[in-house]
């Protein structure tokens, strides 16, 4: 009888060990309900059955084009102005050749013992 309670025990805390060390469980954690009010909830007044409700005004689909159309316009207007600047400076480049380190033209090319040190491309020449 001894042997069946202790065996028992033993095998109750050893159980009980195992079961104790596993801290991770299955379940994923719900996430908490946000604290902060999301929608801002009109007040029923007494006599709000009253006031008649804006109804959305419908625009003509070429009316709603034509928005369309001004709203595109003015960010292409600006993208198309930046795009032709930097293809210029491209052509202009190409044409050249090569870039002159900073400078808008190539640099005089003088003799080795008249040639000066240049601030902008820090280079004799």
């Amino acid at each position: 009888m001894n042997k069946i309670l202790s065996a028992t025990l033993v095998y109750c805390l050893g159980m009980g060990l195992l079961f104790a060390q596993n801290t991770r469980t299955a379940e994923i954690p719900k996430q908490p309900a946000p604290r902060y009010q999301a929608v801002k909830k009109e007040k029923k007044s007494f006599f709000s059955f009253l006031k008649k409700k804006d109804k959305p005004q419908l625009k003509f689909s070429e009316e709603e084009r034509l928005a369309f159309r001004k709203r595109v316009s003015k960010a292409y207007a600006e993208n198309a102005k930046i795009e032709r600047k930097s293809e210029k400076i491209k052509r202009k480049e190409a044409k050249k050749g090569v870039k002159f380190h900073g400078h808008k033209r190539p640099p005089k090319k003088r003799p080795p013992g008249k040639q000066k040190f240049c601030k902008i491309c820090r280079i004799k020449h």
